[in-house]
C-alpha cells in the first residue's frame, strides 16, 4: 500500500525557514474580504511600503484578510511553534487607542484552524497604539491549539486576520519571528515599567472619616467613631466587628511599582488589642495579616507605631490588580477589644 495525501495536491517542504513573511515592504501579497465594510490600501510612507486598513464591521458578517507565507505550499512549523510568534507592527492613523481588535487565525489544508485575539496587554510591547510610533504585537505560536481538534502544525496553509469592531491603522512587517516564553516575560516586564507607578508616601487617616470609611453602624458588634481626629474602636465577638477605609473617594488607588519599598504604618494607643488587617482590590483578590505578628515600636508613653510591609499582603504572589486597589479592612479579634488609632499612612522605607 502506498501513502496518499488526503489534502489538496501540494508539494510539502521540510526546509526550515528563518522567517515566514505574511507581509513586508518587499514581500507578501494578500487577499481580502472587506465587502462594503472596509478598505485595504498599500501605501508608501518614508520610503517604506505599508498597509493602510480602514474598517467598520457593522452590517457585515465577516471582515478580514489573509495570505500564505509559503505561496500556498503546506508549511511545517512543528519544530518552531514553541519558540516563535506571529509578529506585526501597528500604528494608529490619528490619536491613541488601547486595543487592536484582530482575531488572528492559522488554518491547515484539512480544514483545521485555531484563533487568538490580539490582546494588547498580553502581546504588545507598548501600553497603547499611537500615531507617533510603531507598536509591535507578538502572539506566541504556542498559544494556538495544535491538538487534533485544532490546526495541524505539519501542514499550515495560511494565516487569516479577522477584523472586529472598527478602526483605522497602518500595518507592517507581518511575519513569524523567533520569540520564546522568556522573550515574552522580558517584554511584559518592560511594559510594566511603562505603567503609572503608585506613590509610596500617602496619608490614609486623618481625613474625612465619615465619607472614607464604612462600618460605623454595626449595632452591638462594635462602636466606631471619629473624635478629635482619633478613631475610637470597641468591638465584641460577633460577625460585624469589621470596618473598611478607602482614602481616594472610593476610586481605585495604585500600588504598582511600590509594593517592595512601602510600609503601612498605624499609630495607636499603647494598650490596643489584636486585630486583623485585610487588603482588597476591585477584582476580589484579598489577603489578611494579624497585628499580633508584628512588634510595635514605642513612640512615647501613650502611643505605639505598627510598621507592616506592604509586601506581607502578598499582592504580587496573589496577582492583585495593583492599580485597582479598593480598601483596607479591619476586623477585631477575641471576645472583645479596643483600639484608638491616631493615624494611618503609607511610608517609603519606614524604619
Amino acid at each position: 500500500m502506498k501513502p496518499i495525501a488526503i489534502y489538496d495536491n501540494y508539494k510539502k517542504t521540510n526546509t526550515p525557514k528563518v522567517e515566514r513573511i505574511f507581509f513586508s515592504d518587499s514581500q507578501g501579497a494578500i487577499w481580502s474580504n472587506l465587502d462594503k465594510c472596509g478598505t485595504i490600501e498599500f501605501v508608501n510612507n518614508d520610503n517604506n511600503g505599508q498597509i493602510l486598513l480602514k474598517w467598520n464591521k457593522v452590517g457585515c458578517e465577516w471582515v478580514g484578510f489573509g495570505n500564505s507565507w509559503s505561496s500556498f505550499i503546506a508549511d511545517d512549523i512543528s519544530e518552531i511553534y514553541n519558540t516563535s510568534a506571529i509578529s506585526f507592527k501597528v500604528k494608529a492613523v490619528n490619536g491613541t487607542q488601547k486595543s487592536i481588535p484582530f482575531v488572528i487565525g492559522l488554518e491547515d489544508y484539512s480544514g483545521g484552524s485555531s484563533y487568538n485575539f490580539s490582546h494588547l496587554n498580553l502581546y504588545g510591547n507598548r501600553l497603547t497604539i499611537s500615531d507617533q510610533e510603531w507598536t509591535t504585537i507578538y502572539i506566541p505560536l504556542s498559544e494556538y491549539d495544535f491538538s487534533e481538534q485544532g490546526v495541524d502544525p505539519y501542514g499550515i496553509k495560511q494565516m487569516i486576520i479577522q477584523l472586529e469592531g472598527s478602526g483605522e491603522v497602518y500595518l507592517d512587517d507581518i511575519k513569524v519571528v523567533s520569540f520564546t516564553k522568556e522573550d515574552q516575560k522580558l517584554m511584559l516586564a518592560e511594559v510594566e515599567k511603562m505603567k503609572p507607578q503608585g506613590n509610596p508616601n500617602q496619608t490614609i487617616y486623618p481625613g474625612n472619616f465619615n465619607e472614607m470609611a464604612w462600618g460605623q453602624d454595626a449595632g452591638d458588634c462594635q462602636q466606631l467613631i471619629d473624635v478629635n481626629n482619633q478613631i475610637q474602636w470597641n468591638w465584641n465577638n460577633c460577625e460585624w466587628n469589621v470596618w473598611g477605609i478607602n482614602w481616594n473617594n472610593w476610586y481605585a488607588f495604585n500600588f504598582r511599582g511600590i509594593v517592595e519599598k512601602t510600609n503601612l504604618v498605624i499609630e495607636l494607643n499603647d494598650n490596643f488589642d489584636p486585630f486583623q488587617i485585610t487588603m482588597q482590590d476591585y477584582t476580589n483578590h484579598q489577603h489578611t495579616i494579624e497585628t499580633k505578628n508584628y512588634t510595635p515600636t514605642i513612640q512615647d508613653g501613650l502611643s505605639q507605631k505598627l510598621i507592616i510591609p506592604i509586601k506581607d499582603f502578598q499582592l504580587i504572589e496573589k496577582q492583585f490588580s495593583l492599580d485597582r486597589m479598593k480598601q483596607i479592612e479591619f476586623r477585631g479579634l477575641g471576645e472583645n477589644g479596643n483600639a484608638t488609632i491616631t493615624s494611618i499612612y503609607l511610608s517609603e522605607n519606614e524604619k
